[in-house]
């Protein structure tokens, strides 16, 4: 039986090693490479050409939509899921979007980690049983729009303006200038409508965006 071919990306190498372990146990995978970031993956997925891509979210400088929006332009029949500690609904249909096939948390259990595997690439698609449900309830108001319009490095930003750090704070935690940070903190005023910190903050939480 052909194994189905696994690349890992995730800025952690210890919660890379884990999931690594854990595939190793099922007979019809294999882990053909690993990457911390979005670049290196891009990379080595020239070379591995796998048929799944596991991939977290935040990576750095680059991002999962960064990497799926590329995966799915240049090498459209790679299958690509999530596995990350984001359950908000931005985040959710942002990667769906892009082109995911699955979305699941990093506390997934074992079991049901393989039949999303199997499932996805079997053609389907599949959302972990213990989030499906923000999805089904996402309402499709104009609020809802809104969030859509936001970019997954731009509700980064919003939760780290929430814990009230500084634009050159923001800048040195995501590795990118503070005039950077600014331009994006414009665009979410732009997007979201709010005139002030309180009202960004007072929207984050009215649409769930914070944890």
């Amino acid at each position: 039986m052909k194994k189905i071919k696994v690349f890992l990306v995730d800025d952690h190498d210890i919660l890379m090693d884990g999931i690594e372990a854990i595939l190793k146990d099922v007979a019809n995978l294999v882990v053909v490479g690993k990457a911390n970031s979005v670049d290196t993956a891009q990379e080595l997925i020239k070379i591995s050409v796998p048929d799944l891509i596991l991939t977290d979210i935040s990576l750095g400088e680059k991002s999962g939509l960064d990497l799926t929006k590329y995966v799915k332009k240049e090498y459209p029949q790679i299958k690509v899921m999530v596995l990350s500690m984001h359950d908000d609904i931005l985040n959710m249909t942002n990667m769906l979007k892009a082109g995911a096939s699955g979305y699941l948390l990093k506390n997934v259990k074992n079991a049901e980690l393989h039949k999303a595997i199997v499932t996805v690439m079997e053609g389907g698609s599949y959302i972990q049983d213990s989030i499906a449900s923000k999805l089904k309830n996402v309402s499709q108001s104009t609020h809802q729009h809104q969030i859509n319009n936001l970019s997954a490095r731009e509700i980064e930003i919003i939760r780290l303006i929430s814990k009230e750090h500084t634009s050159a704070e923001i800048g040195k935690m995501l590795f990118i200038s503070e005039h950077t940070v600014e331009t994006h903190r414009k665009n979410i005023w732009r997007k979201t409508g709010v005139k002030s910190t309180i009202g960004l903050l007072n929207f984050a939480k009215d649409h769930h965006l914070l944890f």
